[in-house]
C-alpha cells in the first residue's frame, strides 16, 4: 500500500514538472520571437531610412540636371529642391514608423494641430512665403538681376522662401522679406538688355539753342559703348524745360547695362569740355532783384 501511495506522489511531481517545463519553453519561444520581430523591424525601419534619403538624392540628381538642360532660374530650382526632399523625408519618416508598428493617425493628427497653431503664430513669416512662391513663378526678376527697391538697389543673390538678398554696389547684401516686394513697386533695370543714359544739360537763356544742341549731341556720339547701329537707340539732344534761370537741354544715348556707368560719366566729363571748348557756359542759380523808387 505504502508503495502504491508513493508512486501516485510521484507521478504527479513528473507530471506538474512536466507542465512547468513545457509553459517555460514556450514563454521562451515566445520571447525570442518577439525579439527576432524586433530586431527585423528595426532593421527594416533602418533599410526604408537608407534607401529613401538614396532614392531622394537620386530625384534630386535628375531633377537638377532637367531643370539646367531647361534653362530654369536658379532660385526656382532651389525651391522644387526645398518641396521634394520635404515630400520625401516625410514619407520616409511615416514608412519607418508604420514599420516599427507605431501608428501614425495620431502623429499626423498632432502634426495638424501644431500646424493650424503655427499658422496663427507666423502669419508674417506664412505671408513671406507667399510671397516668394508668387515671386519665383511670376518671375518679375531673377538671380542676377539688378533692381531698385525703395532706397535700395543692387544685384539680386539669392530669392530664398521668406526674403530676397541682393548685393548693393558698395558691396553690402541687403535682406529684404518677400512680402514688401509683393506688395510695393520694383524697377527692374535688367529685364532688358538695352537702357538709356540721360543728362539734362542747362544753358543760358541767351545762348543759341541750336548750337549748343549741335555740341552736346557731337560730344555723346564720340562716347564709346553706345549703341548707335539701330535707330531708335541714335543719340538725340532735346529741349526739356524752361528753369528759372535756364533752359534744360536733355541729352540720351543708349547702352548695355553692363556699359551703363561707364558711359554715363564718360557723357557728362565730355558735355562740360565741349561746352567749356565751345565758350556755352553752364548758368547758375541767380535772381534779379528790381528796386522801384517811389
Amino acid at each position: 500500500m505504502e508503495k502504491f501511495f508513493t508512486d501516485i506522489y510521484n507521478v504527479k511531481v513528473l507530471n506538474y514538472n512536466n507542465t512547468e517545463v513545457k509553459k517555460m519553453n514556450n514563454d521562451i519561444i515566445l520571447f525570442w520571437n518577439f525579439k527576432l520581430s524586433s530586431l527585423l523591424n528595426i532593421a527594416g525601419a533602418i533599410g526604408i531610412v537608407l534607401a529613401g534619403l538614396v532614392l531622394t538624392q537620386i530625384i534630386i540628381h535628375f531633377f537638377k540636371k532637367a531643370m539646367r538642360k531647361a534653362s530654369v532660374d536658379l532660385s526656382l530650382v532651389r525651391f522644387f529642391i526645398r518641396c521634394i526632399r520635404i515630400a520625401c523625408y516625410t514619407i520616409i519618416l511615416i514608412s519607418a514608423l508604420s514599420k516599427l508598428g507605431i501608428s501614425t493617425t495620431g502623429l499626423i493628427a498632432g502634426f495638424s494641430a501644431a500646424a493650424a497653431a503655427l499658422v496663427f503664430a507666423l502669419k508674417d513669416s506664412l505671408s513671406d512665403i507667399a510671397s516668394g512662391i508668387v515671386i519665383l513663378f511670376t518671375r518679375p526678376f531673377v538671380t542676377g538681376d539688378f533692381i531698385v527697391f525703395g532706397d535700395h538697389k543692387g544685384y539680386v543673390q539669392k530669392i530664398d522662401m521668406m526674403h530676397t538678398n541682393i548685393l548693393t554696389y558698395d558691396n553690402t547684401n541687403v535682406i529684404i522679406p518677400n512680402r514688401m516686394i509683393t506688395t510695393d513697386n520694383l524697377n527692374n533695370y535688367t529685364a532688358h538688355p538695352e537702357i538709356r543714359v540721360q543728362i539734362a544739360v542747362p544753358i543760358g537763356y541767351d545762348a543759341d539753342i541750336d548750337e549748343a544742341k549741335a555740341v552736346i549731341l557731337k560730344a555723346i556720339s564720340g562716347v564709346e559703348n553706345i549703341i548707335t547701329d539701330v535707330e531708335k537707340f541714335t543719340p538725340v539732344v532735346r529741349v526739356e524745360n524752361f528753369k528759372d534761370s535756364s533752359i534744360e537741354l536733355m541729352a540720351r544715348t543708349w547702352t548695355h547695362f553692363e556699359n551703363y556707368w561707364q558711359v554715363y560719366y564718360s557723357m557728362m566729363e565730355s558735355i562740360k569740355k565741349s561746352l567749356d571748348k565751345n565758350d556755352i557756359p553752364i548758368p547758375f542759380n541767380q535772381l534779379d532783384v528790381h528796386i522801384k523808387e517811389k
